[in-house]
């Protein structure tokens, strides 16, 4: 029996990917919804705010529309010494049949980038909470 995914749960489940791969790296990055409250983007850090985007296709204009509108967001990082700075907005995205990007800026200029590239490690998707009983 085939299901047909709605657009939201493809998009819940890129950011279960981003999520598990990201954690690799950076092993507190958590999804906003699951700390019980809604802001402007999916997924953060003490170092960054994500947000991620699973479209069919993605034009040059709607990526740096989305990131933005994220830089609008951001947050303060939590304070480090004396040092207190901005978290950094990615927009992680992904077309069908197409690698994972990452969007950034550095410096005045923005820059898209594989996500091994970005994180150095593979991009991979999380593992499934579904579990197969095996029938005796």
């Amino acid at each position: 029996m085939t299901t047909v995914r709605s657009a939201k749960s493809k998009g819940s489940s890129f950011e279960y990917d981003c999520q598990y791969s990201i954690n690799k790296v950076e092993p507190g990055i958590w999804r906003t919804s699951e700390r019980g409250f809604q802001l402007q983007y999916d997924l953060e850090s003490d170092w960054y705010i994500i947000e991620c985007k699973r479209l069919k296709g993605m034009s040059w204009n709607q990526a740096k529309k989305f990131f933005l509108k994220l830089e609008k967001n951001k947050l303060p990082r939590k304070m480090l010494g004396n040092i207190v700075g901005n978290k950094v907005p990615l927009l992680l995205f992904k077309s069908n049949q197409q690698p994972c990007l990452v969007m950034y800026r550095d410096m005045e200029i923005l820059l898209v980038v594989q996500f091994e590239d970005y994180f150095g490690v593979s991009f991979e998707k999380h593992p499934s909470t579904r579990k197969k009983h095996a029938e005796s």
